[in-house]
C-alpha cells in the first residue's frame, strides 16, 4: 500500500528532518513509528500525504507515485486520511458542517449525501449527537474523535495519525485510541506516530524506531519490545517503559 524509497529531506534552515529513510506498509497493516522528539516521525508522515515536498527518494501509496504531478498528487491526497495532534476544525462551522466540507468540495458529493455519511460517521464515534454544536463547545476529546471522523468521510485507503492523542487531557486519550482500536480491528490501513507504548504493543503489527531522521529499528511488535536488537532501542524503551 505504501512504499518509501530512499527518502531524505532538509528544511530551509540546515535540519535534516529525513535521511535516506525505506519502509513499506502492507494493506490492512497498522504499523507504529515511535522515537524521541525531533526524529523525523511527523515529517515523514506530513511527506507521505504531500504536506511536505522531499529531496531525494520515491513515495509510492496504492500504485499512484507521490511526485511532481499535481493530478497524482490530489488523488493521494483524497485516498491519505490524516489526522493531527491539534484538531484543525473550522471553529465558526458546526461539527456536521465541519464534517460535510470537504465531502461536498473535493468529492462534489451533494448535502444530502454529504450529510448521511457525516452523521454516520459521527455515530460511529459516539458523537451523533453533536453535530449542531461548535468546535468551542466540545471537549479536546470529543474535537479529535470530530476530526477523525472528518478524514474517514473522504473514504481514504490510508490513515495517518501524528500524535493524535498528545494534545488531550489524559481522561481524555481512551476515547480517541478506542476509535482508532476499532478501525485497526477493520482492517484500515494505518501509520500512527504516538507515544502511547501500550497502545503501540496492544495494536500495532509492527513498530518502527527512529532518531536523527533515520530509521533505527524496525520489527514484529512483540520482537521490538520483548527482545530489541538494538542497544539504542533498549535505552529508549528503558526509558518510556
Amino acid at each position: 500500500m505504501i512504499t518509501v524509497d530512499g527518502v531524505s529531506k532538509t528544511f530551509p534552515n540546515g535540519v535534516r528532518a529525513l535521511q535516506g529513510v525505506s519502509l513499506s506498509v502492507l494493506r490492512s497493516e497498522m504499523v507504529v513509528i515511535i522515537g524521541p522528539s525531533g526524529s523525523g516521525k511527523s515529517t515523514l508522515l506530513r511527506c507521505l500525504n504531500g504536506l511536505e515536498d522531499i529531496d531525494e527518494g520515491r513515495i509510492v501509496i496504492d500504485g499512484i507515485p507521490l511526485n511532481g504531478d499535481r493530478k497524482n498528487r490530489d488523488a493521494i491526497r483524497q485516498d491519505v486520511g490524516m489526522v493531527f495532534q491539534s484538531f484543525n476544525l473550522f471553529p465558526h462551522l458546526t461539527v456536521l458542517e465541519n464534517v460535510n466540507l470537504a465531502q461536498t468540495l473535493v468529492r462534489r458529493k451533494s448535502d444530502a449525501d454529504a450529510t448521511q455519511t457525516s452523521m454516520d460517521l459521527l455515530t460511529r464515534v459516539g458523537l451523533g449527537d453533536r453535530g449542531d454544536s461548535y468546535p468551542a463547545q466540545l471537549s479536546g476529546g470529543q474535537q479529535q474523535r470530530v476530526a477523525i471522523a472528518r478524514a474517514l468521510a473522504m473514504h481514504p485507503g490510508v490513515m495517518l495519525f501524528d500524535e493524535a492523542t498528545s494534545a488531550l487531557d489524559p481522561e481524555m486519550i481512551g476515547e480517541v485510541l478506542e476509535v482508532m482500536r476499532d478501525l485497526a480491528r477493520e482492517g484500515m490501513t494505518m501509520v500512527v506516530v504516538t507515544h502511547e507504548m501500550g497502545f503501540a504493543r496492544e495494536v500495532g503489527d509492527r513498530i518502527i524506531f527512529m532518531e536523527d531522521g533515520r530509521i533505527v529499528e524496525e520489527a514484529s511488535t512483540d520482537v521490538f519490545f520483548d527482545t530489541p536488537r538494538e542497544e539504542r532501542t533498549r535505552l529508549f524503551l528503558s526509558q518510556i517503559l
